[in-house]
């Protein structure tokens, strides 16, 4: 957490500014990042230009004198000038999945296979990606962006895709979605919600004290996702083998699974071609719904090390709703003359079934 005197770096094209040669006259940094939206963003306020172009790579270390760590990385989408000024709008390394366009088509690999292969067609560079499950089949359409298509993919999942502050791209199940893997199909949720709270991101806030960390929290809680997901592909076809064309069957529930209690809700996926992938993709969705629910935001002393997945919440707060865990699904970095450098969080709280 970061001290009484902040300090910053910041690298942009041939632009080196610091706290101690502050080169351009920086005077304003706004980071905002979330698990929702698919790019990173940074905001820069400077007195000048500083010969800054779009398309310079940035980076950007915040935190004080004890330290400095890397809360951004990306590339100039903007330069605005003006008579007062310059404004840079800076995007996430995303950006490059985000507008790749490619054909591809994979047969017998698994999901994170996937994730590699156009990762590397994006010259970006792989953190932690998971697995996942062995698809059959799998195709990408250059008629649409492949960060579309693999985000498609993670949610049938229940998993996260999403770039690290240093730029790398992980593919992986957060909070009780974390323990979603190959295995486990028929239990469901139950076996994700088993390693929930040990499986929460790599490190990061733990418990932020009213008191002695949190100069704001607010929250919105919501009832939890209780309902039971059937899930049922369009073309069944495992009970005559995946390289055959037997299109129909007599019984749908041979080809069908669910995940979770609760009221039925029917969802229809046709890259299901299995009762095995039926069930993972059941409680996938299921897990994607779930975390789309309670989430408490909380505004403490900058946190430059803070990082998306990371687990996190409030404890001894005089609102007892308020004293929650989760993990870390939204956070922005605000560093200038008025506000200092504080961070601000957004914690998912969701509950497994």
């Amino acid at each position: 957490m970061a001290g009484l005197r902040p300090r910053f770096s910041l690298t942009a094209g041939s632009l080196s500014a610091d706290s101690a040669s502050p080169l351009a006259g920086p005077s304003r940094f706004v980071v905002e990042r979330s698990l929702d939206v698919p790019i990173d963003g940074l905001r820069v306020t400077l007195a000048e230009s500083g010969g800054v172009a779009p398309g310079d790579p940035v980076q950007l270390d915040l935190g004080d004198e004890d330290g400095l760590a890397r809360v951004f990385t990306g590339s100039v989408a903007e330069v605005r000038p003006r008579l007062a000024g310059c404004e840079l709008f800076c995007a996430g390394s995303l950006l490059a999945l985000v507008d790749l366009r490619v054909s591809s088509f994979y047969l017998g690999r698994s999901a994170g296979d996937v994730v590699r292969d156009l990762i590397g067609q994006a010259a970006l560079e792989p953190g932690e990606i998971a697995d996942g499950i062995t698809l059959p089949r799998f195709a990408v359409e250059r008629r649409l962006g492949a960060h579309a298509q693999l985000r498609r993919l993670a949610e049938r999942l229940g998993y996260s895709l999403f770039a690290d502050r240093a730029g790398k791209v992980h593919f992986r199940g957060l909070g009780p979605a974390a323990g979603l893997a190959a295995g486990g199909i028929g239990a469901g949720l139950a076996t994700a919600a088993a390693g929930a709270l040990g499986t929460l991101g790599k490190g990061g806030a733990g418990g932020l004290t009213y008191g002695k960390h949190l100069l704001g929290a607010t929250g919105g809680l919501r009832p939890a996702f209780a309902r039971k997901l059937l899930l049922g592909g369009e073309s069944p076809m495992s009970g005559q083998g995946e390289d055959k064309s037997f299109w129909l069957t007599a019984t749908d529930a041979d080809y069908q699974d669910s995940a979770g209690d609760g009221d039925e809700l029917l969802v229809t996926d046709p890259t299901a071609r299995t009762k095995d992938m039926a069930g993972r993709f059941a409680a996938g969705y299921a897990a994607t719904f779930a975390r789309r629910t309670s989430e408490v935001r909380l505004t403490v002393l900058g946190m430059p090390d803070l990082e998306l997945g990371d687990d996190s919440g409030a404890s001894d707060a005089p609102e007892s709703a308020l004293n929650t865990t989760g993990y870390v699904k939204g956070l922005s970095h605000r560093f200038g003359a008025r506000e200092g450098f504080v961070t601000d969080v957004v914690v998912s709280t969701e509950t497994s079934q």
